[in-house]
């Protein structure tokens, strides 16, 4: 989205960065974020008990044939007799599950749940720190541009001034025809360089009004960032492994990923659950009796063998987790010596944020 009015030029760059964050629709991944952040309440259902209400009407129709023999009157003569009848039913219920213990599947989902809310915040600010980079890059990449049409301009006029001396220089003898055509071709040459700085100027207003938002207005010159960059290389480094959202997101994938074993694992454990039921029901006819059932039931499940794919699916999530340690380890990686290495042996992974979801 582009916005457009008599306030959408930028003077500076600090102004630039805030357009950015308002106007560059990469950031619209907050949408995405929020979408994990129900991933919580969700894990955290499994801790609370499920109710649910049951209501069932409707008509039944009963009818019996009875056969029967008197052998008093009329020896070995059956008699038969017929009951019927139409009764309305109605019939209500409660239900409520609560389970115990499910192999600790409910602590790791929102344990879980949580790492993954951690890492789609680190990925956010990922697509920050570039968006934010890109806005920088075309606020200087413009000033560099409209700093070198300006150059080339100039050194049209100069060099149009040069032929135009030369010419009056060769029409009193002073120089030769030679001179003149080196002058025309020294001021073609800046023509076509003026051309080429024109059309680097223009792509680059486009570019910044596409990652900026805004069109491009009278830009003040930039200002050195080296006051805000750590002073020595082990500090800087030490700040990237600890601060750095790649890095950060990589170690929380693997937390994700240790996590899915460990559910994977609780398929293999005995459930305790728990189930409470009332139920009601009686006849609408008159004189009717009135049934009521209320049950509590424990109920215990072990499984024995259920067809492998519980170890399947512990043995794909293993090699996720190397997988995930593998890209923590390139992230974190550093150049020290001919070669590159992690930062030594005694390397202990980037502390993470204290700062965790609310749960709901």
């Amino acid at each position: 989205m582009i916005a457009y009015g008599p306030t959408a030029s930028a003077d500076t760059l600090e102004w630039t960065l805030v357009l950015a964050y308002q106007n560059n629709p990469s950031l619209n991944a907050r949408a995405a974020l929020r979408a994990f952040d129900e991933n919580v309440p969700q894990a955290l259902s499994g801790y609370r008990p499920k109710l649910s209400v049951t209501a069932a009407g409707g008509f039944n129709y009963f009818r019996q044939l009875n056969k029967t023999v008197n052998q008093q009157s009329f020896p070995n003569q059956p008699i038969y007799s017929s009951i019927g009848e139409d009764l309305g039913t109605r019939q209500f219920g409660a239900i409520a599950t609560q389970t115990l213990f499910n192999g600790f599947q409910t602590a790791n989902r929102t344990r879980q749940a949580e790492s993954q809310v951690m890492g789609a915040r680190e990925t956010l600010r990922v697509t920050e720190q570039q968006v934010l980079l890109d806005a920088a890059t075309a606020y200087m990449n413009l000033l560099r541009d409209q700093a070198i049409l300006d150059l080339n301009r100039r050194n049209v006029e100069v060099l149009t001034e040069q032929l135009k001396q030369t010419r009056d220089r060769f029409n009193v003898g002073e120089v030769t025809r030679t001179d003149v055509a080196q002058a025309e071709s020294r001021l073609a040459a800046g023509r076509s360089q003026l051309l080429l700085a024109q059309s680097n100027y223009i792509t680059s207003q486009a570019n910044y009004r596409r990652v900026i938002g805004v069109n491009p207005g009278r830009l003040d010159p930039g200002t050195p960032v080296d006051r805000l960059s750590p002073a020595i290389l082990s500090r800087a480094i030490t700040e990237g492994e600890t601060q750095s959202p790649s890095v950060l997101a990589a170690a929380y994938g693997v937390d994700v990923a240790e996590l899915a074993v460990k559910i994977s694992e609780g398929a293999l454990y005995p459930n305790l659950g728990l189930t409470a039921a009332y139920t009601q029901s009686y006849d609408t006819q008159p004189q009717s009796l009135r049934q009521t059932n209320v049950s509590i039931l424990g109920q215990l499940t072990v499984p024995l063998y259920q067809g492998g794919a519980e170890y399947s699916a512990i043995r794909q999530n293993k090699e996720t987790v190397g997988q995930q340690r593998l890209n923590l380890d390139a992230s974190t990686a550093i150049r020290r010596g001919p070669r590159w290495c992690r930062a030594g042996d005694n390397w202990t992974p980037p502390r993470r944020r204290s700062r965790r979801p609310r749960r709901r």
